[in-house]
């Protein structure tokens, strides 16, 4: 079947741009719902973590950017541009085809299993339009999908590249899968290829990884940045994702709860210590973002009775003086 609906800026690899535009206002109609969907899946979520991290405190509900101005909302926009999506015309069979989602999973499963690109990257499109209608059907087969995506990530098609992506940004929303090793592995290449040469791959990474901090526990998602390997990376452009990161973490807990939850105090000795070491970093963008993400937490009252607690001596007499100056700044 041919695809239809192709936009006249992103070229279809099936039709090479033959398609026709009647289905356009078919895909806008289910755009929308799915916008709404995913404001679910995101809400279930951040439940599910004050549920976890609630403690002693009694407090049920973390403060997020929505609850107050103090913080600056951040437009996607703003940071990447305007958003081209590569599966925005995809799967354009829907409705008949996922009438039965449990034989499109098996379909597509069995597709993966070929391990070549041109049958994963339709497949993987099916099972992103399963996890929004019923993503618990995908729990036991999410291993496979991460290892295909981690797959997929490597190849040298920026379009398969970008499918990739944006899949991981999907699936993020809606299954919010964090089984390891599975994970950890495409965290850490969606890591790398946020510093590609190309924009579009490069913007499309970020995206997915700004989807997994904003859906996934935080605690899962700081573990993942702030590994023994994190600060002293090599590449200076993976730095600052990562201080950039932290920065939006912070945001979402909020600073009233990272400080004042003892369940936390694993989560904040780490985010400390990270910030701190990046204070020093050489790159201009990464140290911007740990003193924003620093400044932040110094207005509690708490934070330099937990920030000297919680940090190696070694590492505050290094960041002594730039955080002498970012306090009194």
């Amino acid at each position: 079947m041919a695809h239809t609906g192709c936009k006249k800026y992103v070229m279809c690899p099936m039709c090479k741009g033959a398609g026709k535009s009647a289905s356009r206002a078919a895909v806008e109609t289910t755009s929308l719902s799915i916008q709404h969907e995913n404001a679910n899946s995101s809400q279930v979520a951040k439940t599910q973590f004050v549920e976890v991290y609630s403690g002693a405190s009694g407090d049920l509900r973390f403060p997020t950017l929505s609850d107050s101005n103090k913080y600056p909302k951040v437009n996607p926009t703003d940071i990447y541009g305007d958003y081209v999506s590569v599966l925005e015309n995809d799967c354009v069979e829907t409705q008949e085809e996922f009438a039965s989602p449990h034989e499109a999973l098996k379909h597509a499963m069995q597709s993966l299993k070929q391990n070549q690109w041109q049958s994963s990257v339709p497949a993987l499109t099916k099972l992103m339009h399963i996890s929004r209608i019923q993503p618990e059907l995908l729990d036991s087969n999410m291993p496979r999908i991460y290892r295909t995506l981690c797959s997929l990530l490597r190849n040298t098609r920026p379009h398969v590249v970008r499918t990739a992506c944006q899949v991981a940004m999907e699936l993020y929303k809606t299954v919010q899968c964090t089984q390891r090793p599975e994970f950890d592995e495409l965290a850490s290449t969606l890591l790398l290829k946020s510093t590609h040469t190309n924009k579009g791959i490069r913007n499309d990474a970020q995206r997915a990884l700004d989807s997994m901090v904003s859906h996934l526990p935080p605690a899962t998602c700081i573990r993942i940045l702030t590994n023994e390997h994190s600060a002293s990376h090599k590449n200076p452009l993976i730095r600052a994702t990562i201080s950039r990161l932290l920065y939006n973490i912070i945001n979402i807990i909020g600073v009233e709860c990272l400080l004042s939850n003892s369940n936390l105090k694993d989560l904040r000795r780490k985010i400390f210590t990270m910030c701190a070491k990046f204070l020093l970093d050489g790159n201009n963008e990464t140290r911007n973002d740990a003193k924003k993400t620093l400044k932040v937490m110094m207005g509690h009252p708490d934070f330099d009775i937990l920030f000297y607690q919680d940090v190696d001596w070694k590492i505050i007499s290094s960041a002594e003086k730039q955080l002498v100056s970012l306090k009194y700044s």
